[in-house]
């Protein structure tokens, strides 16, 4: 077997839109999504729709999306008593929390320290024992 060969990001250039439209329920769950974590995300909700737009299997990354904010929420309500972070702080913990999602489990490849990678990954993987 040979190696890949190595790909220039600058040459990499996005598909095309694969869907002209999203259903309303997928819709409403994209923007419950945008509207907990969006200030964190550096984009606008039209941009995060059309995302999902993009995507082979729009449903497939909402889920995915619902789940990082389900553990985002957990994390949250069971380690900080609910309060929010300085913004740079949030990001991290969004970051981790889609690195997670992708199935990254070395706490020490997440960006956070290492006891809240691991309560990030409890958080996570609790949702698939709900």
């Amino acid at each position: 077997m040979t190696d890949p060969e190595p790909i220039d990001p600058r040459d990499v250039r996005r598909g095309p839109i694969r869907h002209g439209s999203l259903s309303s329920d997928l819709l409403e769950q994209i923007w419950a999504v945008y509207d907990m974590l969006g200030p964190f995300l550096d984009t606008t909700l039209e941009q995060f729709e059309i995302s999902f737009m993009w995507d082979s299997s729009p449903d497939q990354e909402a889920a995915v999306w619902c789940s990082i904010a389900a553990a985002w929420l957990a994390y949250h309500e069971q380690f900080l008593g609910g309060e929010m972070q300085p913004e740079v702080v949030e990001k991290k913990l969004i970051d981790a929390l889609v690195s997670i999602s992708t199935g990254v489990e070395e706490v020490g490849a997440l960006g956070v320290p290492v006891d809240v990678g691991r309560k990030l990954l409890a958080c996570y993987d609790g949702l698939s024992e709900e």
